[in-house]
C-alpha cells in the first residue's frame, strides 16, 4: 500500500508488483456514480420546487378572491400560473373563462367541452381529457358529480401539453372554484327575486317614469344598462311541444336569462301571465329608414339563439314596436301579444311576426265591440254556424280552407279530406244560405273579413 500510494516511476508494471489486476475507472463511470448519488437530492429539489409553485399559485388565487376579486379574475391568475387558459363550467349553464377564452375563435373549444359536461358524460363522471378540434385537447376536472348539476373546471391545451403538475394544481384550486361559485349562485337567487319582481312590476305598468326605472334596476342588478329603445317579443312554444307549464316556463326564462349573448345584445326573461315574454334593448335609432327585413334581422338572429339554446326548432317571435321610454314598455308587450294571438288564429306564415307587418288584422283588433260590429258576424257568419250545428256539413270550415286554397276546389277538398262533388255541394249551399256568389270580389272580402274577425273575437257571434 505504501508503494501504491507515491508515484510511481513504472506504472505499467504494477500489476505485476502486486500480484493482482489493477483497472483504473473510465470517466464516464465516475460520472455515472456521482449522478447516481446526487439523483436522490436532485429529485427531493425538483418535488420542492413543484410544491414552491403549488403554493404559489394557491396563495395567488385566494388571496384574490379573499380580496374581493371577481371568479374571471381568479381564472385569470391561473391562466398566468398554469400557462394555458382555464373555463369554469356550470350547471346547465353559465360559463366562466380566463382571458385566452375570450376570443371568438374559442368558441367552437368551449362548445365542445360544455357539450360533455352538461350532459353528463364521462369528463361529468371522472377527471380526463377530451379532444376539443384541430389537434387540440382539454383537462376537465369534475367539481359537482352530480349528473344534474353538472359542474367542472377545464384546462385548455392552447399553448403547452398539460403536466402531471397542471393537473394537481388545477385540482386543488376547483375547491376555491366551487366556493366562489356557491357564492355566485347565492347572490343571483336573492338577486333573481329582485328581478323578477322588478320585471313583472315593469311589464305591468307600475314603473311611471325612468327615474323610477333607473333607480330599481340598480337595486335589482338589471341587465339592460341603459333604456334605449327596447321592444318586448313573445316566445311562442305552442308548435315547439304544446303549452309548457309554469315551472317549464321558469326554467326556461332562467335558462336564457344566464345564456351567453352575441356582442352588444342585451336581453332579459321572464314569466308574465301564461307567456314566455324577453325585454330586448336596441339602438336608438327611430328605425323608419330600415325595411323591413333590416328591422327583422336582429330578431331573426335572436331567434336562432334561442333555438339552438332551448334545443326546439319550432321556437317563433311575436313582436311589438320598439319604445323609447322604459315606462312604455307594457304597449309593447300589449302589441306582442295581439301579434301571437292574430298570427295563431288566422294561420299567418312567418318564424318572426312583428306587430308592424300585422296589415289588415291590425286594424281588426281596432274595431270596437259593439252593434255593428256584432251585426255584422251576425249577417254572416251566425247563419254558418247555425247550419253546421243543425247537420249543415262543416260549411264555415270548409269556407274557411277554400279562402286559403285561394279558391281551389280540388286542393279544398284534398286538405279537408272530402270528395270534390261534396265541396262543390257546400260552398253552394253557403252561397244559398248568406245570398252572396263566391266569384263576385266584394262578396269574397266581406265573407273573409267575417272569418278573420269571428277568429280574432271568439264567441261575438
Amino acid at each position: 500500500m505504501t508503494a501504491m500510494s507515491r508515484k510511481d516511476a513504472h506504472p505499467d508494471s504494477r500489476p505485476n508488483r502486486v500480484s493482482f489486476p489493477i483497472m483504473e475507472p473510465k470517466e464516464e463511470l465516475m460520472e455515472m456514480a456521482v449522478e447516481a448519488r446526487l439523483a436522490p437530492e436532485r429529485s427531493l429539489a425538483e418535488d420542492y420546487g413543484q410544491l414552491v409553485e403549488l403554493q404559489s399559485a394557491i396563495g395567488r388565487v385566494s388571496r384574490l378572491l379573499l380580496d374581493g376579486g371577481s371568479l374571471e379574475q381568479a381564472l385569470d391568475a391561473m391562466e398566468e400560473a398554469l400557462g394555458n387558459p382555464i373555463a369554469v363550467f356550470g350547471s346547465r349553464e353559465g360559463e366562466w373563462h380566463s382571458s385566452g377564452l375570450r376570443l371568438p375563435d374559442a368558441s367552437p373549444s368551449l362548445a365542445a367541452v360544455a357539450a360533455q359536461v352538461r350532459r353528463g358524460g364521462e369528463p361529468a363522471a371522472a377527471s380526463g381529457f377530451i379532444g376539443t378540434g384541430n389537434g387540440r385537447r382539454a383537462y376537465v376536472h369534475c367539481i359537482a358529480k352530480n349528473a344534474d348539476l353538472a359542474t367542472a373546471i377545464a384546462l385548455f391545451e392552447h399553448n403547452r401539453p398539460a403536466t402531471a403538475l397542471d393537473m394537481l394544481t388545477l385540482a386543488r384550486l376547483s375547491a376555491f372554484v366551487d366556493l366562489e361559485m356557491a357564492n355566485i349562485d347565492a347572490v343571483r337567487e336573492v338577486e333573481g327575486k329582485y328581478l323578477e319582481l322588478f320585471l313583472q312590476d315593469w311589464l305591468s305598468g307600475k314603473i311611471v317614469s325612468e327615474r323610477d326605472w333607473t333607480m330599481r334596476a340598480e337595486v335589482c342588478g338589471c341587465e339592460i344598462k341603459r333604456p334605449g329603445r327596447l321592444c318586448v317579443a313573445v316566445v311562442g312554444l305552442e308548435k315547439a311541444g304544446g303549452d309548457a307549464p309554469d315551472g317549464t316556463l321558469a326554467e326556461l326564462s332562467r335558462r336564457l336569462r344566464s345564456g351567453r349573448r352575441l356582442p352588444g345584445r342585451e336581453l332579459l326573461s321572464a314569466v308574465y301571465g301564461s307567456d314566455l315574454v324577453l325585454i330586448l334593448s336596441g339602438d336608438d335609432g327611430d328605425g323608419h329608414d330600415l325595411s323591413d327585413a333590416e328591422r327583422e334581422a336582429p330578431l331573426r338572429e335572436l331567434l336562432d339563439e334561442l333555438r339552438a339554446e332551448l334545443s326546439m326548432p319550432a321556437v317563433r317571435l311575436f313582436a311589438g314596436r320598439p319604445v323609447a321610454k322604459p315606462e312604455l314598455l307594457p304597449a309593447s308587450l300589449s302589441q306582442a301579444r295581439r301579434a301571437q294571438q292574430v298570427a295563431e288564429v288566422c294561420g299567418l306564415a312567418g318564424d318572426v311576426v312583428s306587430y308592424d307587418n300585422l296589415g289588415v288584422y291590425a286594424l281588426l283588433y281596432l274595431i270596437p265591440g259593439g252593434e255593428e260590429r256584432e251585426q255584422f258576424l251576425r249577417r254572416y257568419m251566425a247563419p254558418l254556424q247555425q247550419a253546421d250545428r243543425k247537420g249543415g256539413g262543416r260549411l264555415a270550415e270548409t269556407l274557411e280552407m277554400f279562402f286559403r286554397c285561394n279558391g281551389n276546389i280540388k286542393l279544398t277538398s284534398e286538405k279537408l279530406y272530402a270528395h270534390y262533388n261534396t265541396i262543390v255541394y257546400r260552398l253552394d249551399k253557403i252561397q244559398s244560405i248568406l245570398g252572396v256568389s263566391l266569384d263576385d270580389p266584394e262578396d269574397r272580402l266581406q265573407l273573409q273579413l267575417s272569418l278573420k274577425l269571428g277568429q280574432i273575437s271568439p264567441g261575438s257571434y
